[in-house]
C-alpha cells in the first residue's frame, strides 16, 4: 500500500524532485513511513512555514531569472506610427511612440538605435511620456497646437542624427527626477530635463519626413543589447513592475 502511494505520489502529481516531495510531505499531505525514509532527515524536519517559504523563494528565483521582454505599445502611441519587427521593439513612421514598460526604479538607462531612412540627417524627441490613449490622439488631431508639442513635454531634441547613431537615457529619480540624454556615448549638455511627474514610460518622437516616413528606431533594453551602454553601474536596466515587487 505505502509503495503504490509512494508510487502514485511521484507519477500523478508532477513531483520532480526529492526536495519537491519535502515539501509536500512537511506540508501536510503525505505521512506514510516509506516517504519518510526516502527523504534526508534535514527535509523532513522542514515546517511547514519553511517549505512555503522554499516554494516562493523558488517562483521568485525562477521570475529573476526571465529575461525582461519589453516592446513598443501601439494603444499608447499615435496611430501612424507602426511596430516594424516581430520582437516590438522596432518603431516606424512617425509621431509619437510608447513603449509597454514604465519607469519604477530609482535610476535606469536604455537606448534608441536610429535609422535615418535614407535621409542625411533626422532630429527625433526621446525621453519619457504618460499614459496615452486613442482618446488623446482624436484631441491632438483636431488641434492647432503642433504635435510635436503634445505628450513631448518631458523629452529632448536629438539634432543632425545620423543613420545608426545611438541615443543613450539616463533616468535617476531619487532625488531631483532628471532625465540626461546621450549621443553615441557622449554625454549632451542641455539635452536634459529636469522635472518630470507620474508615471512615465520610455518615449521616442519620429518626425514626418520624406515620402514613405522611413525613419525608424529600435528599442534597447537590456544589457545585452547595449551598444555604448550607460555611463555607471548604478544605472540599469528597465525592469518591469511586477519584476520589483
Amino acid at each position: 500500500g505505502c509503495h503504490y502511494k509512494l508510487t502514485y505520489l511521484l507519477g500523478t502529481i508532477g513531483l520532480e524532485s526529492l526536495s519537491s516531495l519535502a515539501i509536500y510531505f512537511t506540508m501536510g499531505q503525505c505521512c506514510c513511513s516509506p516517504c519518510k525514509r526516502l527523504l534526508p532527515s534535514s527535509m523532513i524536519e522542514f515546517s511547514g512555514t519553511a517549505a512555503a517559504e522554499a516554494i516562493m523563494n523558488e517562483e521568485s528565483l525562477l521570475e529573476n531569472n526571465i529575461p525582461q521582454v519589453h516592446s513598443i505599445n501601439p494603444e499608447m502611441s499615435a496611430p501612424s506610427i507602426r511596430v516594424a519587427n516581430d520582437l516590438g521593439n522596432e518603431v516606424k513612421g512617425y509621431g509619437l511612440a510608447l513603449t509597454d514598460v514604465s519607469v519604477e526604479q530609482e535610476s535606469c538607462y536604455w537606448e534608441w538605435r536610429v535609422r535615418t531612412g535614407g535621409n542625411p540627417t533626422v532630429t527625433v524627441m526621446v525621453g519619457v511620456s504618460n499614459r496615452r490613449n486613442s482618446k488623446f490622439y482624436e484631441i491632438l488631431a483636431s488641434s492647432s497646437v503642433p504635435p510635436e508639442q503634445h505628450g513631448t513635454k518631458f523629452m529632448c531634441t536629438a539634432s543632425d542624427l545620423k543613420d545608426g547613431d545611438v541615443i543613450g537615457i539616463v533616468v535617476q529619480q531619487s532625488e531631483l527626477p532628471m532625465i540626461q540624454l546621450y549621443v553615441n556615448g557622449e554625454i549632451e549638455d542641455g539635452l536634459q530635463v529636469t522635472r518630470f511627474r507620474g508615471t512615465v514610460y520610455p518615449s521616442i518622437y519620429l518626425p514626418q519626413k520624406g515620402s514613405n516616413n522611413d525613419v525608424s528606431a529600435t528599442f534597447l533594453y537590456r544589457e545585452e543589447q547595449y551598444v555604448h551602454g550607460p555611463p555607471g553601474p548604478q544605472f540599469h536596466p528597465l525592469i518591469a513592475e511586477r519584476s520589483l515587487m
